[in-house]
């Protein structure tokens, strides 16, 4: 049993004794990038604003509280920053690196027993009540990890990116025109959660989105809505193109209108999740954080550099707006900081009695919430350390140290150093200008790495390679059990030998690929 359940337990005695500790609500959006809000993250630069999308409630927000020019998030891909974010530790130390880790699969690794977010405040006091709708952290359900209201409805499955595409899995039954990405179901059930608790007794509400994920979706009165605007800068004229005419990949993935759209409806999600907290005489009483578990992917990137799966500021830099009590009001942030620090955050502003889990990467951002750039904030290790030893990608471990990033390929021990307090476009490599600064984070990095054992690359494709191994023998398997009692049915047999031509044909490709991704030496 986790040592924080068992004083949650005990802590049952002393009910009643938490009146008055705030509420949390973590509005966590998927994909969205660092410049696709229409808030500028950073002020004195215009392009980390859309001057297309329309995000009104999140201006609100942001107006009443903090915006944070240097925000990241744990990962690149979603899956490690949504297991990062609930435990206050890198994905490097949770030991799950990349979306679909090959490893951390093979390894059969679960996280059932790690401290949440949930479990630190029913630690703090066991009346708060904790709920997470929408997408969940692929491996384990929420419920398992201390979450009282889930929507967790599909058997045992955990919520993963095709909840977000269809009602039934199962049948591959699509949502309504009215539910895109589960916008509206999603707003729903966080309104009657407030509604239901707020002022009752404490809670925590974190609100995960599907969008704006692909495959895109909205609603067609908001595509229509953004049709009749102005023309932002990076609409091109086949976004205008009749709805019917419009390619499909471009619908689900690059139709600028649709995603404007798709982000609007979030933005109204957030302003509903606003109202219902107000109703309930909570506002002065509660913590709202809107972030995103990676950065965009689509480019521009505004100022940055990349984007999503790769370690380029627009792959890990994320908007990040906080409102709630003792917050700093209306005011630009550029401390640095990152989504593990939200652990010991929240264990912070519940006052908590009880231990910090231990083995953390995270501090509390207090001090920087109710000082800005006056803050500071302390943690029990140097820098953010960002390891990605991944398979379908240059395999690079980075670290954020100060004002410095440095950036190492894993196979090859090529490196970039980038000054990312000035050149967040990282433009300038100083890696032959600066080698003294590269040697001395290269320490720091290559310190935390091995003490925390991280997952080594070379492991990494060789669990890729047996995983591709063991597909194609399933393949085998299911194609001889096919066709054993289709003996003299040649239809029956032809559709079986082509499905698995088919099979054979993409793990001969899923190889070939990672064998291509082992060769490139730069990134």
């Amino acid at each position: 049993m986790k040592p924080l359940l068992i004083l949650f337990l005990s802590g049952l005695l002393c009910w009643g004794e938490g009146a008055g500790r705030p509420n949390f609500i973590l509005a966590y959006e998927d994909d969205l990038g660092w410049a696709d809000t229409s808030v500028r993250m950073m002020e004195e630069d215009p392009e980390s604003a859309s001057d297309f999308h329309q995000t009104p409630h999140l201006g609100a927000l942001a107006h009443r509280g903090m915006k944070f020019s240097c925000a990241y998030a744990p990962s690149p891909t979603g899956t490690p920053s949504r297991k990062s974010i609930q435990f206050g530790k890198t994905p490097g130390r949770l030991g799950y690196t990349f979306f679909h880790d090959v490893l951390a699969l093979e390894r059969g690794l679960k996280w059932k027993d790690e401290v949440s977010l949930a479990d630190v405040l029913k630690a703090a006091d066991p009346g708060y009540i904790t709920a997470h709708f929408g997408k969940g952290m692929s491996g384990e359900q929420m419920k398992t990890i201390g979450y009282d209201r889930t929507d967790e409805v599909d058997g045992n499955a955990d919520n993963g990116n095709y909840h977000g595409e269809y009602i039934s899995l199962k049948n591959r039954t699509p949502l309504p025109p009215d539910n895109p990405k589960r916008m509206a179901s999603l707003e729903k059930s966080s309104v009657d959660f407030i509604r239901e608790h707020g002022g009752e007794r404490p809670f925590f509400l974190m609100v995960s989105h599907y969008a704006v994920h692909v495959p895109h979706a909205a609603r067609a009165d908001l595509i229509e809505k953004y049709r009749n605007l102005p023309r932002g800068e990076y609409c091109k004229d086949d976004d205008y193109l009749p709805v019917e005419q419009i390619p499909e990949g471009k619908k689900i993935s690059s139709w600028r209108l649709q995603y404007a759209a798709m982000l609007e409806e979030v933005d109204e999600g957030l302003g509903e999740i606003v109202e219902a907290v107000k109703e309930v005489g909570q506002w002065d009483n509660t913590f709202i954080i809107f972030t995103s578990d990676n950065g965009g992917g689509l480019t521009p990137n505004g100022s940055l550099s990349g984007g999503k799966a790769n370690l380029y500021e627009g792959g890990l830099r994320v908007p990040f707006v906080v409102a709630g009590p003792g917050v700093k009001e209306g005011v630009q942030c550029d401390v640095p900081i990152v989504q593990w620090d939200l652990l010991p955050t929240f264990h912070d502003f519940a006052q908590s009695g009880q231990p910090i889990p231990d083995a953390l990467d995270g501090g509390s951002l207090r001090s920087i919430f109710e000082n800005g750039n006056d803050g500071s904030v302390s943690r029990p290790v140097e820098g953010f350390v960002f390891h990605y030893p991944c398979y379908f990608a240059p395999p690079l471990s980075v670290i954020r140290l100060g004002d410095y990033k440095l950036m190492e390929h894993l196979l090859t021990g090529e490196q970039k150093l980038f000054n990312v307090s000035t050149d967040y476009g990282e433009k300038n490599n100083l890696i032959y200008e600066n080698p003294k600064k590269a040697l001395e984070l290269k320490a720091v990095m290559s310190s935390y790495i091995e003490k925390i054992r991280a997952e080594d690359v070379q492991d990494v494709y060789r669990a890729r390679f047996a995983e591709l191994d063991k597909f194609e023998a399933m393949a085998r398997s299911v194609h001889a059990k096919a066709i054993e009692p289709a003996a003299g049915v040649t239809q029956a047999i032809e559709e079986a030998d082509e499905k698995l031509k088919k099979n054979l044909e993409r793990f001969t490709k899923n190889r070939e690929e990672c064998r291509e991704n082992q060769r490139r030496t730069t990134f």
